[in-house]
């Protein structure tokens, strides 16, 4: 993956709050992005939300209630496969059952490639089929839709979804501008669409629910956990050097001033191997670094940077540097980084086991547990818990997105509690507490545990 496409992961973002911002006081419509229509007839009003009281809600929810996550999983381990299934646990699905299925987009060509999507989601198909009665005893079957770097191409998805009648829920894996098309022609089609948040947008967009925190979320994350967890008060922030990531520099400042810490200059990074130079010119005072840079070369190029300067603050990277080959190489330990799906570590416990026992027993040859692959396997799990919901082999568009609209769950594997809608006007936000992982000998591990953000924080940035 080129240095530029990853880079997009945080200018596309950037991009969509210049759309959102230039709409401030205007209608829905003007806020989303344009799309062409679907090709699917008049779709079915969908039903009317209520925001949720979040404030109230998450009043109780104090840091120790997140860092202790891990811990309240661990009680429910032994039950966690039996909460939110059906009479039917044990059994395999009636395979002469009519079939319920579950319509996803994978973005598996290009550039932009990530297989383990599809192949986990399959994974976890097969799973419910063998050891929980499918979908009320009828088996799930997995459509997929491949789309490359394209937009046309998920477009096509999504049109495609939208034209089939016995698909009622979509996992969304576009990226960027991608899954903006896409999801938005889901969502004015009335299809339940579970997106993977990767633009401000994305969480603004009525019928629109993403069940990771995204590009809003890593945005904030890093504060948040660097001042509650880590009593960080001023940062120095290092950027990768080219020119689509600059307007994103004004929003971390801001997300970070809002939060209570101050970064006092920005060093901009190149792609060479040797980056000790421009690291030694930072402020070695400052609580902590954030490192927001491109790909894994460039990670551990910085980290070498570091560790020469002997920097002794707290080191922080974006995902990007969280790749497997990264990690294993030892580069980052004693760095804290966020994870965006919710990725198993190797202090998960039983509940992490049981993830592996399933992608071990039911997976194929392009299963893993890094990438996306602890975002697919909790879709399936919410896709699986709609159609239930929604009536199963009798589910229909409408009452599916009405299952959606109101969903909550707090046993999904290797995930946080999630409900939707999120706090308004972040109705998509239905995912408000990323993982955020140390790297130790490296090994992704998770001491901390998930850490809650409050979305409507960041209504600032809205205008």
């Amino acid at each position: 993956m080129s240095p530029k496409s990853r880079l997009r992961f945080f200018t596309a973002g950037l991009l969509a709050l210049a759309l959102v911002a230039a709409s401030c006081g205007d209608d829905d419509d003007d806020a989303a992005p344009a799309a062409p229509e679907p090709t699917a007839a008049a779709p079915a009003e969908a039903p009317a939300e209520e925001p949720m009281d979040d404030d109230d809600d998450h009043a109780d929810d104090d840091d120790d209630d997140h860092a202790d996550h891990d811990d309240d999983h661990a009680d429910h381990d032994d039950d966690h496969a039996d909460e939110a299934m059906d009479d039917s646990d044990g059994a395999m699905a009636d395979e002469s059952m009519e079939p319920v299925k579950i319509g996803l987009i994978a973005q598996v060509e290009e550039l932009m490639a990530f297989p383990e999507v599809p192949a986990v989601a399959q994974a976890y198909v097969d799973y419910f089929n063998a050891e929980h009665g499918g979908a009320n005893g009828h088996p799930i079957e997995l459509e997929v839709c491949g789309a490359g770097d394209a937009v046309e191409s998920h477009i096509a998805c999504a049109n495609e979804f939208v034209n089939a009648d016995d698909i009622n829920v979509v996992i969304n894996g576009g990226f960027l501008s991608n899954s903006i098309a896409s999801g938005t022609i889901l969502a004015e089609a009335g299809k339940a669409n579970l997106g993977l948040g990767n633009d401000f947008i994305d969480y603004l967009t009525p019928n629109l629910y993403n069940f990771d925190p995204g590009l809003p979320g890593l945005a904030q994350v890093f504060f948040v956990f660097a001042s509650e967890r880590r009593d960080v008060s001023t940062m120095s922030l290092y950027l990768a050097d080219d020119p689509a990531i600059a307007p994103f520099e004004p929003a971390l400042y801001a997300i970070a001033e809002n939060n209570g810490i101050t970064i006092n200059e920005t060093i901009f990074l190149g792609f060479e191997p040797d980056l000790t130079g421009p690291i030694s010119a930072a402020d070695t005072s400052n609580d902590g670094w954030l490192f927001v840079l491109a790909d894994g070369a460039q990670c551990t190029a910085a980290a070498a940077g570091a560790a020469t300067v002997g920097y002794e603050g707290h080191l922080f990277a974006n995902d990007l540097c969280a790749g497997q080959d990264v990690v294993e190489s030892g580069v980052l330990d004693g760095w804290s980084v966020p994870i965006v799906s919710s990725a198993p570590t190797v202090d998960g416990g039983a509940e992490i086991d049981e993830i592996h026992r399933v992608l071990d027993t039911y997976g194929g040859p392009g299963v893993q547990t890094a990438g996306l692959a602890g975002w697919a396997l909790a879709q399936v799990f919410i896709a699986r818990d709609l159609l239930v919901e929604g009536g199963g082999a009798d589910a229909t568009a409408e009452s599916v997105l009405t299952a959606l609209s109101t969903y909550s769950r707090s046993d999904i594997p290797g995930y946080p509690e999630v409900s939707c809608p999120g706090p308004d006007p972040w109705l998509g936000a239905c995912n408000t507490s990323p993982l955020m992982v140390t790297v130790v000998d490296g090994q992704m591990t998770g001491p901390d545990g998930f850490t809650f953000l409050d979305f409507s924080q960041l209504n600032f940035l809205l205008g």
